[in-house]
């Protein structure tokens, strides 16, 4: 049987790994296949570490040779650019045709812009390890360049930082951006009251993945840390300014928002973030396949695509179920072990039984706020502060342990 899955994110991977594991004991003869367009997986939950220069780049952007170096899977880089589900095979970017029996999209996500006009354009986005390093220079170029800038007016826009969403990702990289703030400043001879960080979130919480129970101690943290949380406040438009001359001009973009107490706020800006949301990439959709209306595919609670006998979805490309129906979080958490249940499940297929139903399990998350800070639910406990953060950061090592196979 040909096994082919698509996307070496933490569900891919996993996938694979647990795949090679289980086909070594029980010999079929069966072929896996993984594709992805990198030539290594990313720890993406490190991302905000590696944008703010505290993640070296082996422990975020992990090479597929060596994760794969002891497992028989074969991988095969290229960009998925076609899924035929009715001939059963995906077509890559370069025209090679993939066929395969059992199919397992893994494609993760890509930005959400939510159409706010010059988002895209004028934005820096934290999905992949290239993006992390383009915005770690993109933070490192500008305080630079404001220590070399007469201009009061292009220096406080080179020193300001927006970050929309007050998400995993957004909270994130704030509490990080702030830390590495004050060493950026000592460096280069700034004031630290110069540096204005803006953290946007269209709702009335922070971290709502959580609940309300999280956002007040995130706050607490933030403010204590000098960023501007804006809380129910929509970004409507970013546009190019033209008003400033010089050579930090041709970064600068305003920021307009809307928040119903403050009515319009404009915010100068050389360095924007979007982490507002995510959606599944449009290959999914084009294939026919059900999805939503960010395009993740539904599935059953098998992990089996609606109407599609072949083919599997799992991580945050899928709308995954609970026993309640309610979709479970797209989180690194749950994709892994969206992988290792699933590769038992094409192992049943394989050798003609019956699969068992997907059952998620909620180990809580943990969410950092900068050095020695977080909140967190690790077994449906809630807590805040250093133990969150020491807990995260073991969490994050052991993970890199679970990709290596050791005989």
């Amino acid at each position: 049987m040909e096994l082919l899955i698509l996307g070496a994110g933490y569900a891919g991977v996993r996938t694979a790994i647990e795949l090679d594991r289980l086909l070594e004991h029980h010999p079929s003869g069966s072929s896996v296949t993984l594709v992805d367009r990198n030539l290594y997986h990313q720890h993406l939950s490190m991302l905000h570490l590696a944008a703010t220069g505290n993640a070296p780049e082996q422990t975020v952007a992990i090479s597929l040779d060596w994760i794969l170096r002891r497992r028989n899977v074969r991988f095969q880089q290229g960009e998925v650019q076609k899924i035929e589900a009715l001939h059963r095979h995906v077509v890559l970017g370069d025209g090679l045709i993939l066929p395969y029996d059992r199919l397992v999209l893994a494609l993760g996500a890509e930005t959400n812009y939510a159409n706010v006009p010059g988002a895209r354009e004028y934005t820096y986005t934290l999905h992949s390890y290239h993006e992390a390093m383009r915005l770690y220079h993109q933070i490192k170029n500008s305080f630079a360049l404001a220590a070399s800038t007469a201009d009061p007016v292009a220096k406080q826009a080179l020193l300001t930082f927006i970050i929309v969403g007050g998400g995993f990702t957004g909270v994130q990289l704030a509490g990080e951006l702030a830390h590495w703030a004050e060493q950026l400043c000592t460096h280069y001879q700034l004031n630290r009251f110069e540096v204005q960080i803006v953290l946007i979130e269209r709702s009335g919480v922070l971290l709502k993945q959580f609940g309300k129970w999280a956002s007040e101690p995130a706050l607490e943290t933030l403010s204590r840390r000098r960023i501007e949380v804006l809380l129910q406040t929509h970004v409507t438009e970013i546009e190019a300014i033209d008003s400033i001359e010089g050579v930090a001009a041709r970064q600068l973009r305003a920021v307009r928002t809307y928040n119903r107490q403050a009515q319009n706020l404009t915010f100068n800006a050389a360095t924007i973030v979007w982490a507002g949301g995510i959606r599944a990439p449009h290959v999914i959709a084009a294939a026919g396949l059900p999805v939503d209306r960010n395009g993740r595919v539904y599935v059953d609670r098998y992990l089996r695509v609606h109407d599609q006998a072949a083919i599997f979805a799992i991580g945050d490309c899928a709308i995954v179920p609970n026993p309640q129906g309610q979709p479970v979080l797209a989180t690194a958490s749950y994709a892994m072990r969206q992988g290792e249940h699933l590769a038992r499940t094409l192992l049943d297929e394989i050798e003609g039984r019956a699969p068992h139903p997907y059952i998620p399990l909620d180990l809580g998350q943990l969410v950092s706020l900068g050095p020695g800070a977080g909140v967190g639910n690790p077994l449906g406990v809630p807590l805040e502060g250093l133990p969150i953060a020491l807990l995260k950061q073991g969490i994050e090592a052991w993970y890199l342990t679970t990709l290596e196979k050791i005989f």
